[in-house]
């Protein structure tokens, strides 16, 4: 995208004043399961669906490889994540494409994939203010990540090319993105404090020599430890270093 939903909402929050900000308080700490849309807005939505997304996501939803918008998969994707970040991927699809739906649009399908999925309607319509400040959540509430979820972590890079590892890092948290963060994304990565979490990191290329003790920030597929009794792992998309030295 050209510019972030986020930036977009700032800038028509101080275009209308405090009706949107007043919105978008309500909305605070909410999550999909607590009626976030309307019945009337699903039905929108999946007009709009099967006019833009049905021949690559099917009927059902279920979609191809990487492709589907509900069940186990929907929950693996997006779980912990703001709706923002789903509006944001769908504008960037299909690929290629030339034109774009309205983001009201969008909104609604996203009313559609939200029913489709068994979160309840509520009273009122979704808006495209309220996306910021609602969590997608699973059977087992918002802050848990899900397994094979892309994370991202910060911590201390050790090991060699036998087996690369981070030491005193953060717990996993959802990421949007595979690759490097920037902008925002990044100032929030650089200022995380270190703490006492481990990883294995697993099909790290290109070698991450040059950041050997580095505080970086690694993006991947967490894989969770099934014994319980080693660190869990993550399947690296990318790792960025922060900082020269790894200290707390």
């Amino acid at each position: 995208m050209a510019r972030s939903l986020r930036w977009g909402l700032a800038m028509a929050v101080a275009a209308v004043g405090s009706g949107w900000a007043a919105t978008a308080a309500q909305d605070q700490d909410r999550t999909v399961k607590d009626g976030v849309y309307s019945t009337e807005q699903a039905v929108r939505g999946r007009t709009n669906y099967e006019t833009t997304c049905l021949r690559c996501h099917g009927a059902d939803l279920s979609g191809g490889a990487g492709r589907s918008l509900t069940g186990d998969v929907f929950v693996r994707d997006w779980t912990g994540l703001t709706l923002d970040r789903l509006f944001e991927r769908m504008q960037s699809m299909p690929p290629g494409a030339s034109e774009n739906l309205a983001g009201d649009a969008y909104v609604d399908i996203i009313s559609y994939v939200l029913e489709r999925n068994g979160y309840p309607a509520g009273a009122g319509e979704l808006s495209l203010a309220s996306l910021t400040s609602i969590t997608v959540e699973g059977e087992d509430g918002p802050g848990v990540v899900p397994n094979y979820a892309l994370v991202r972590v910060v911590g201390c890079l050790g090991g060699d090319a036998s087996q690369w590892t981070l030491s005193n890092a953060t717990a996993e948290e959802r990421s949007p993105e595979p690759g490097p963060s920037v902008g925002d994304d990044l100032v929030a990565a650089q200022a995380k404090p270190l703490s006492d979490q481990n990883y294995v990191l697993m099909y790290v290329f290109p070698s991450p020599e040059a950041y050997a003790g580095h505080r970086v920030e690694t993006k991947g597929l967490l894989i969770r430890d099934e014994s319980g009794d080693g660190p869990d792992s993550l399947n690296v998309t990318s790792i960025l270093s922060l900082a020269e030295a790894c200290t707390p």
